[in-house]
């Protein structure tokens, strides 16, 4: 499918110091691209390339009047401690063999820019819990292409290794795509989100991400506007629990098989 990066800012090969690559498609309540989101505004990351890919699905945006088509978008931080490349977009490919395509185009191009430098690429997504969580920090699922790199995320509190289950979307093959092709490990770091569909962001699972990213790679990071939608999230919810008994007394268990994770 044809792809077109859009460079916005040149980097100098020769000058790219141990980079990763962390990616926050949306998907379920927005977890991993809010999480991605926020790092990349604390971090002043900036727009390196604009991506147009021909399997985003076809919907144009309007603001302000402005006619736009959707994009992903690759933002790049240079670091004494180590570069971050952050991949983040509108939608996620639609079909099989989008995701694939782009898993496949993606890597070529930071092998290509990066003279294959990546030290590893983390996605980042929601895992849909089969009981209410009554943790304060939810718990974050680690899964990836070198035990050694996942045994290290494990070091961290709030952290369980995903011993079986299937990534669904981008989120889950363009890591396993990386780790499996030679272009540099990949690690998938799902943080638990609320069993309830009326939720369209869960800004807690995405500060549990943020904080394991944050603790593991010595981020500077503020947390001010996260913590404002958590507020917010928390007082929907209570008001809800308050005047309709909105949670349930049971959660249905999970059927044999099901995703972990959807887009």
């Amino acid at each position: 499918m044809k792809i077109d990066f859009e460079k916005k800012i040149e980097i100098t090969k020769e000058d790219i110091n141990n980079p990763i690559v962390l990616i926050g498609w949306p998907g379920i309540a927005l977890v991993g691209k809010l999480a991605i989101s926020s790092i990349k505004d604390s971090i002043g990351a900036e727009l390196l390339y604009n991506i147009k890919y021909f399997d985003f699905p076809p919907k144009s945006f309007v603001e302000k009047g402005f006619l736009d088509i959707p994009t992903a978008k690759l933002y790049y931080k240079k670091r004494e401690s180590g570069d971050i490349f952050i991949l983040t977009g509108d939608y996620q490919p639609q079909t099989p063999a989008g995701v694939f395509d782009f898993s496949q185009k993606f890597c070529e191009k930071m092998k290509e820019i990066t003279d294959n430098k990546i030290k590893m690429y983390i996605s980042t997504g929601a895992m849909v819990s089969d009981k209410i969580i009554e943790k304060k920090v939810p718990d974050i699922y680690v899964c990836g292409t070198d035990k050694e790199i996942v045994n290290s995320f494990l070091e961290h509190e709030n952290t369980l290794l995903m011993e079986n289950g299937v990534i669904a979307g981008a989120n889950g093959i363009l890591p396993a795509w990386a780790g499996n092709n030679n272009f540099g490990p990949g690690i998938c770091l799902l943080a638990e989100t609320l069993p309830i569909q009326m939720i369209n962001v869960d800004p807690k699972a995405s500060k549990a991400l943020v904080t394991l990213l944050k603790d593991y790679f010595k981020l500077d990071m503020d947390y001010s506007e996260l913590d404002k939608q958590i507020k917010e999230m928390e007082e929907m919810l209570e008001k809800f629990n308050e005047q309709a008994n909105y949670f349930p007394q049971g959660i249905p268990p999970k059927k044999e098989h099901e995703d972990s994770y959807f887009r």
